[in-house]
């Protein structure tokens, strides 16, 4: 992850941008769609399908990834997303 600190992929860091209260309702769905058997990804990608799922109900849906920061749907100010920032910062010397 962009923290070097925990395991996982880039959308497991991204998850921590988003809104809690919004994030919880797509695991739930998300969860509920795995147990009636609906859903077809691995279980490894749940963090993508958790992402994407997320920012399917935002006002503007599909945006990619890095768009839906500056969109602010993925929060840029959360304190994750600023110790990223300061360390590419200092590792870029800005």
């Amino acid at each position: 992850m962009p923290d070097n600190k925990n395991s996982g992929m880039l959308e497991d860091f991204l998850i921590q941008m988003a809104d809690k209260e919004t994030i919880s309702a797509a695991k739930n769905c998300l969860k509920t769609a795995m147990n009636t058997g609906v859903t077809h990804f691995k279980k490894v990608h749940f963090s993508k399908a958790l992402i994407h799922t997320y920012l399917a109900w935002q006002n503007e849906p599909g945006k990619p990834l890095g768009q839906s920061i500056t969109a602010h749907s993925l929060k840029p100010d959360t304190e994750i997303a600023q110790i990223f920032i300061e360390w590419l910062k200092r590792s870029l010397d800005f």
